[in-house]
């Protein structure tokens, strides 16, 4: 057993949520890693992360012989990788996001590099020496209630242009003078994509790693939804007009049509938008939430890039296609049911969720 000394550490964002007093020994790791177990480790060897994101979001330089402390979690990324928590104890695992999420990859994109390769050192234990897990820090288990309208934004892939399209919605609304609070319910952890929504003007922001998750990928739906509710909850107490929504990766991925396809889920959203890479996947997404009873307002996302490509998507779903410039130039306030930023009754906008 030795005593932690966290200045010879750098830490992952993963790890944010965990009290810098409650890391005090480090321990041989003594049994199977659990998706949230906190691991310090040597880096071995750099691959595609040269980088980490620390606990305060900043991008620290990583190299060979660094010690980390992460979270072992799995890791849903197409244009990345695909990795999972290891099922048995190894010596050597590799470093899953820039954030810090760590396992074993077992598949990747054509374009990445190999990962970087980290040696397990030990697990981050407390004062009683007892190994730290993150879920032991996360939110209270809450209920959300239904004091504000809730804005879901999914897309076709990753890098469709969700997190934009998200923070595009609190800009416009903040300009509007409404009170927007944002969250990403699903993902890897990482912090950018929460400060995106902060510095678009998000009075609060919350992710599944204040719910005590690394990554959401490979949770069962209980576990899921419980972290859409408790992050509901806790944003409620800001007293928002709303709350945008992010589910990340495509409608498709395991976790996002998971999320759809419950009528718990889908039955507090009042708004949604499709994020898409051209008009063939917003035709392809419109159809199938429109399947689902979804209160779909608009398309949005990578394909606003081109203006011959907005237009096919609105002759192909019927919505409006809304660039950013559109969003905040006041066209997105009357599809809430807004006028000139003063809310109007809303009750003709929001369509009803039957199973």
């Amino acid at each position: 057993m030795n005593e932690f000394d966290d200045t010879q550490m750098k830490f992952g964002f993963a790890t944010h949520a965990v009290p810098w007093r409650a890391m005090s020994r480090l321990a041989p790791f003594a049994h199977t890693p659990q998706i949230g177990d906190l691991v310090a480790a040597e880096v071995l060897s750099i691959g595609k992360h040269t980088t980490i994101e620390d606990r305060n979001g900043v991008s620290v330089h990583i190299f060979p012989g660094d010690r980390l402390v992460g979270a072992f979690g799995n890791r849903y990324a197409t244009d990345q990788y695909e990795g999972y928590v290891p099922t048995e104890l190894r010596e050597e695992f590799d470093l899953l996001s820039v954030g810090g999420v760590c396992g074993q990859v077992v598949s990747q994109h054509t374009s990445m590099q190999s990962p970087t390769r980290l040696r397990m050192l030990g697990a981050v234990c407390d004062v009683h020496n007892r190994p730290l897990n993150q879920s032991q820090f996360r939110l209270q288990r809450r209920d959300a209630g239904s004091t504000c309208e809730l804005i879901l934004v999914v897309g076709a892939s990753m890098n469709s242009g969700k997190t934009t399209t998200v923070g595009t919605l609190v800009r416009a609304l903040s300009n509007a003078g409404m009170r927007v609070c944002a969250t990403k319910v699903t993902g890897t952890a990482a912090g950018k994509d929460g400060r995106y929504f902060a510095s678009c003007g998000a009075t609060r922001v919350l992710d599944f790693t204040d719910a005590g998750y690394p990554s959401t990928y490979m949770l069962n739906l209980h576990e899921l939804l419980d972290v859409y509710g408790t992050l509901i909850a806790h944003l409620q107490d800001y007293q928002p007009d709303y709350i945008v929504i992010e589910v990340a990766d495509g409608i498709f991925q395991r976790e996002t049509r998971m999320l759809l396809d419950s009528v718990r889920f889908r039955s507090r959203i009042n708004h949604v938008f499709f994020a898409a890479n051209d008009s063939l996947s917003a035709e392809c997404g419109v159809r199938a939430l429109s399947a689902l009873n979804m209160p779909l307002r608009a398309t949005s996302g990578m394909l606003t890039q081109s203006p011959l490509a907005m237009r096919e998507a609105e002759e192909a779903t019927g919505l409006p296609c809304l660039s950013i410039p559109r969003m905040l130039s006041g066209e997105l306030l009357p599809l809430l049911g807004l006028a000139s930023g003063v809310a109007v009754p809303r009750a003709s906008m929001l369509q009803p969720v039957t199973a």
